[in-house]
């Protein structure tokens, strides 16, 4: 589940950017963002330890570059914070490979989870007043809003599942 969650907010922030991009006419900025989403989900299928990193702050970058241009906030914002929970989740994941027996694995899925998931909904909350405040809440945007809704209550039954 985390691997799963890991290449979903992955290509959510990339998609996010890459779309942001799209309608601005920056095609070639929504490239780089799909090359760079390409990029590091082959680092990830090879466990490569530094493409996440090189990945975080590639995105984020692209996030920067898209607030200098003036495109919307809220599409910029997801994109970095979809890149930031990709890179927080792939560590977690090496590190859970790694674990010890000792370890309460569950326990540490949990905590994680549940940081993530604050996070990730301060974020999203963020970002959704902001285009409300810019009267730009379009049709895409309730569809990511939803995927990103549909991954959080498929992570939370899920854990419910595992723990009855």
């Amino acid at each position: 589940m985390i691997k799963f969650s890991t290449f979903f907010t992955l290509w959510m922030g990339a998609l996010a950017l890459g779309f942001a991009y799209q309608q601005a006419d920056l095609t070639i900025h929504m490239w780089v963002a799909v090359i760079i989403g390409a990029f590091w989900t082959w680092g990830l299928l090879q466990f490569k330890k530094q493409i996440p990193r090189i990945g975080m702050v590639l995105l984020s970058l692209l996030s920067i570059i898209g607030l200098f241009n003036e495109l919307p906030f809220g599409w910029m914002l997801a994109g970095a914070l979809n890149a930031l929970l990709s890179y927080d989740l792939s560590n977690f994941y090496q590190r859970l490979r790694f674990a010890s027996e000792t370890e309460d694995i569950k326990l540490l899925k949990r905590v994680h989870f549940t940081r993530l998931s604050i996070i990730t909904l301060l974020g999203l909350s963020l970002s959704t007043s902001v285009i409300l405040w810019q009267a730009e809440f379009s049709l895409e945007w309730a569809i990511f809003l939803a995927l990103s809704g549909i991954w959080g209550i498929s992570l939370l039954v899920g854990w419910v599942r595992r723990e009855a």
